[in-house]
């Protein structure tokens, strides 16, 4: 059935000698034998949902009662890197035989409802990238009631249009290196109406408008790109985190109907407006996550002066755990301060000085009252390297405005 794959499962086959010449297994008593058949079926199988597909198919050749076991397991995972890569990361020669496995697989095994479906494929050319496989695979899998869908892409982003995704099963979805074209967002909402947690990671993105009514946690994560050079939105109301760190070519996102958000760690920057329009920008974005508790920010890129308004900042009254990155200590700590000024409940601030997300950007201003109150503050941690030159006088700078040196933490 699986020939190919099965060929090298016996890497030490007896010869007729040694058969004649090895001695008798000893003989066990009867409670001994085959006692991994004494472990209940539900078990088996969900041991089985960890390998990889490729090696829960292979355990059909254990004994008569594992045969057709793999044709119930609920999880698959297949990877095309497992049937061959090369030293330069290519799989010519293992695809075809991949491609084939995966076909029969889904073809022999049970109709039964699939917990996961994980699909790591790496492309390639062109023509592969556009070919119907690896979405009839996916079609497959919603047909079969999977709840999750994992999608990793190599070598060539995958071109995949929104019909695929119809489901009413479907609750997680995490596609890389994929290239959507316009209604992919709109399709979700109409076909997924179940689905509450959608991951992108390295995508290319021809929505402008994205909405939902079910999404609880959305990831647009480093590498995603928006190509319309018309300003995106993003509607979510039943959205609570949300995590953006993909690229516009214009403007900052607009958000919209963002009253559940509670967690968020977003990166704005890259845009080309300017002057009032650019402040405007940051005003209604930082408003549309205002009401969060847990607020990673991060500005790239741009360089940009605030002048003497501080309405850019709005209050951030839920706010308790703030971790900001190096961009917020130039211009003698302004957007800093502007931060803590509007974060009255604040518990931890987290200094992020190590972690590197592109090109520091710089926001510049006027303060009037360069003081602040965090009457809840009881830890900023500073993280950085050793021997960062700034931690010395971003330390003094806490100290002065009033927060305990036992309170400062530094960590390499």
């Amino acid at each position: 059935m699986f020939d190919e794959m099965l060929r090298d499962a016996d890497p030490v086959p007896e010869t007729t000698a040694s058969r004649r010449t090895a001695p008798a297994p000893p003989v066990e008593p009867c409670c001994a034998v085959n006692r991994i058949n004494g472990i209940p079926r539900d078990v088996l199988l969900l041991i089985l949902s960890r390998l990889e597909s490729r090696d829960a198919v292979r355990t059909c050749v254990l004994s008569r009662e594992w045969r057709d076991l793999w044709r119930d397991v609920p999880r698959i995972l297949v990877s095309s890197p497992v049937f061959g890569v090369d030293v330069d990361g290519n799989c010519e020669e293992g695809n075809p035989l991949f491609k084939r496995f995966v076909n029969r697989l889904l073809m022999l095994r049970n109709p039964v409802p699939l917990d996961k479906f994980e699909l790591c494929h790496y492309i390639n050319s062109q023509f592969e990238a556009d070919s119907t496989d690896d979405k009839l695979w996916i079609a497959h899998a919603l047909l079969s009631k999977a709840r999750a869908v994992d999608v990793y892409v190599g070598g060539y982003a995958l071109e995949i249009g929104p019909e695929v995704f119809t489901s009413q099963y479907l609750t997680i979805l995490r596609l890389s290196s994929c290239n959507f074209t316009p209604g992919f967002f709109g399709h979700l909402q109409t076909g997924c109406k179940a689905l509450r947690r959608l991951v992108l990671y390295k995508c290319s993105i021809g929505d402008t408008e994205i909405s939902s009514h079910t999404l609880e946690l959305l990831a647009i994560g480093v590498g995603c790109v928006f190509t319309s050079d018309d300003r995106v939105s993003i509607s979510i109301p039943s959205l609570r985190h949300l995590h953006l760190f993909g690229r516009t070519p214009g403007r900052i996102p607009l958000l919209e109907n963002t009253e559940s958000l509670r967690i968020a760690f977003v990166s704005v920057g890259w845009f080309e407006g300017i002057g009032i329009q650019a402040g405007d920008d940051i005003r209604r974005f930082l408003r549309g996550i205002s009401g969060v508790a847990k607020l990673g920010f991060y500005f790239v890129q741009t360089e940009l002066n605030m002048g003497k308004s501080l309405q850019w900042c709005p209050k951030f009254n839920n706010l308790r755990f703030l971790t900001l990155g190096e961009w917020c200590l130039g211009e003698d700590f302004y957007a800093l301060i502007v931060f803590l000024q509007n974060s009255p409940k604040l518990k931890t601030l987290t200094l992020d000085l190590k972690k590197y997300i592109d090109v520091p950007g710089i926001l510049r201003g006027e303060l009037r009252e360069r003081s602040f109150t965090c009457t809840c503050l009881k830890t900023v941690e500073i993280i950085c390297s050793e021997g960062n030159l700034v931690v010395d006088g971003l330390e003094k700078f806490l100290i002065d405005s009033g927060i305990a040196p036992g309170k400062i933490r530094i960590r390499h």
